[in-house]
This record gives C-alpha cells, structure tokens and sequence, in this order.
C-alpha cells in the first residue's frame, strides 16, 4: 500500500491531525516512502510531529520498525547476543547526558555476555553512544562483517546506525533539526539490523515503556527489561526507584527496582556525572581504570547486570551486581576496551 490510499501527504497529515490511528501496513507505507527518499523535509517533520502529538499506537509502531528492518543493512550475530539501550527524550538527557548504557555494554561483555548495542551519534541528548565511543578511539565506521567479527571474538561490537540504516539519511537531518523526542527515539531500540531478542531498553515514561514491551512481544523477543527511572531517567537509576516491564517467554511482569535493597544507596541526580562527549570519556576512563567509586559506577554496574539477567549470566539482579563489578575491579571490562582500540 502506498500513500495513494491514504490520499496523498495531505490525507495523512489530516487524519494525524484530526487523531486518527493509522493501521500497521499504512504506518510501514509512510515510512518506506520516508526512507526510499520520496518525501520532503516539510512532510517528514510534519509526520513526526503530528504523529507524536497524537500519541503513537503499539500497531502503528508496529509497521515502522517492520519498514526500518526492511530498509537496514543484515548483521549476522549469534544466538542470545543482548543490546543495552535508552531511548532518550529525558529532561536531564537533553541538560546533562551520561552515557551509562554504553559503559554498562563494556561491563557486562567482561562479565561474559554477549552484546552488540545498536545507536547513534547524540539527536535529543548531549552526548550520544557512537560520540562517546569516538571519543574512547573506537572505530565507528565499521562494515556490518567488521562488527560481526568484533561480537564474535571479543563479545561486543557497535552496531552505528549510520552504517546499519543509511536510508534514514533523508529522516536524520530532520529528526536532529526538529530537536525533541519523537517515534524515531524508540525505532532505533526495536529495529536492531541483527535481530537481537534479549534486550534492557530504557525509556522515559510509563506509557512508551507500555508500548515497547507490547512491540517487543509482537516481534518475538525472548527476554527484555523495558525500564522507566526514577525522575523520568531512560535507565535504571540510583536517584529513586525503577519501574520493570519484564517480557520473558511471552509473559510480561511489572515489578519495582530499588536500589537499597541491593546494597546501593539513593543519591540526588546532581550528584551524577556527565554533560558533552568529552565530559562522559573522562568517566568512562575513571570507571575502567577501577578509579570511579562514586554513583556513576553504582549506576553503570546496575544497568549491566539487568543485561547480565537478560543475557541469561546472571539468575538475578544481585548476582549481576556481583559479576558486573567484578569486570570493572578485575580489569575484564577495560580488557574489552583494548581490544576493540586495536
């Protein structure tokens, strides 16, 4: 289906507008048309706008992430490979970003895991995965066998958007001028190009986490923590407690992290490091060397021990704990770094 059946750009514009939902395959329609470089910058923007001040539905998003698999580039990576991933759009992502789910990807491959986390230069935050790993002189520009190659031999490998989805060329630059969340936020998660099923994705409020968790099921993940922090944070937090959608099997349960039940004590969100790329690199150096002691190691180990579980290492959140600190204080976690430098 094509947007003849919709009547065009301005049919569709209009049903946004007057809040009408859009079924999957005319969601997916939209977005193929958006990604094979037949729309125009003012249609995009106005799609991605009308579409988020309507609210996106489980179905619609549904259809955008078949379009965007359909459009990415394959990556061949073995059974149970895990993907640590916030979506952004936080209020202290867009003042004072840290990148903790690109460290905690560093920590739990030490720990055993098996992780290719899939993202992108920052859009909606001030500082993004792939600026962070620049920054630590990571290759970014890698093909989709390089990255392949890196899951396979060292445990963990960098799936750049850019690479893996070079057809959003003609949405990027929009979503990046547009300058607040929208839908694109949370494709990137679910539309992993090496179809991960096991997955810890961080979002920012109750009702996205409700949507995902339901995308999730419907595409057929295995195990995935989707995780709303305290204060609206797109990770598990160390401020206050964490609301969990946890799909497993097929079944979705919802239960409450808080971080002092597990020997981590509750700190104010100023207390939290971060800010630009370079600001995140210099914690990043600090917490591989075994240097940071402080919050940013509580948060980063207590979001790569919700992979750890995910990635079925660790049988609960307290064993995760265990193992993901041990891969910072036992150097496997910098090893990995090294590694992926050379």
């Amino acid at each position: 289906m094509g947007l003849e059946g919709l009547n065009g750009w301005p049919g569709l514009l209009s049903r946004l507008c007057a809040g009408e939902d859009l079924r999957s395959g005319e969601a997916e329609s939209v977005l193929t048309e958006i990604l094979s470089g037949e729309a125009e910058p003012v249609q995009i923007a106005a799609f991605l706008v009308a579409l988020k001040v309507k609210g996106e539905t489980v179905d619609e998003t549904i259809g955008l992430v078949r379009a965007m698999v359909a459009a990415a580039e394959p990556l061949d990576l073995p059974d149970g490979t895990i993907d640590i991933v916030g979506t952004g759009g936080s209020r202290r992502r867009r003042e004072k970003a840290l990148n903790v789910s690109t460290m905690a990807c560093f920590v739990a491959a030490g720990a055993g895991a098996v992780v290719c986390k899939h993202g992108n230069r920052r859009a909606s935050s001030t500082s993004g995965a792939f600026d962070l790993l620049d920054l630590l002189g990571l290759d970014i520009d890698v093909t989709p066998a390089q990255v392949a190659e890196q899951v396979a031999t060292h445990g963990l490998g960098f799936a750049f958007a850019r690479t893996f989805h070079p057809a959003m060329r003609f949405a990027g630059p929009v979503r990046a001028g547009i300058g607040i969340p929208t839908v694109f936020n949370v494709l990137g998660p679910l539309s992993h190009p090496g179809g991960v099923r096991r997955q810890v994705i961080g979002c920012a409020d109750y009702s996205l986490g409700d949507r995902m968790v339901e995308v999730f099921r419907a595409t057929d993940s295995v195990h995935t923590w989707v995780v709303t922090g305290h204060d609206a944070l797109d990770e598990i937090a160390v401020t206050g407690p964490t609301r969990v959608l946890e799909l497993r099997d097929g079944e979705v349960r919802e239960f409450e992290i808080d971080p002092t039940a597990h020997g981590i004590a509750i700190v104010d969100p100023d207390d939290l490091p971060g800010g630009d790329p370079a600001e995140n690199a210099a914690v990043a150096a600090a917490l591989f060397a075994g240097e940071e002691r402080g919050p940013a190691r509580d948060i980063v180990v207590l979001n790569a021990a919700a992979g750890l579980i995910v990635a079925g290492v660790a049988e609960d959140l307290d064993a995760g704990i265990e193992a993901a600190g041990a891969s910072i204080d036992d150097g496997a976690a910098a090893a990995v770094l090294e590694a992926l430098r050379a």
